[in-house]
């Protein structure tokens, strides 16, 4: 290969692009530099092999939140955005707890409604 190494970097973007766009016109782009087809197939084999192999993989709307709190440095302001991080065990014990103290809460306003009911209602005689 007796070209400069930016013509040779030209040539090798020009053949990516032309595979990434699914252009089949890869004999036009290498005589476009002018650059024998023996010196550049080895090089235009493994841009072919890495389009194939190489898939794009983009990330879950979780991961790119959580990032971007990170790089940005923003606080998680409530519980919920909290707990919702958390692994599932974690969630599923806090969820029982919030439950039991619920029915906690409620139990006692019962029986504590119940108990002061009894004291007020006079005694029939």
């Amino acid at each position: 290969m007796t070209q400069q190494p930016t013509e040779l970097q030209n040539l090798l973007d020009a053949v990516t692009e032309a595979i990434l766009n699914e252009e089949q016109d890869i004999e036009i782009i290498v005589h476009r530099y002018a650059v024998p087809r023996a010196d550049v197939e080895g090089l235009i084999n493994v841009i072919k092999r890495l389009h194939i192999v190489l898939v794009g993989v983009h990330p879950s709307r979780r991961f790119a939140q959580r990032l971007r709190q990170d790089l940005m440095g923003q606080q998680q302001r409530n519980v919920i955005n909290r707990l919702r991080y958390l692994p599932p065990r974690v969630q599923i014990a806090a969820g029982i707890a919030l439950i039991a103290g619920f029915m906690l809460i409620s139990r006692r306003r019962f029986v504590g409604d119940a108990h002061h009911d009894t004291q007020e209602a006079p005694a029939l005689q």
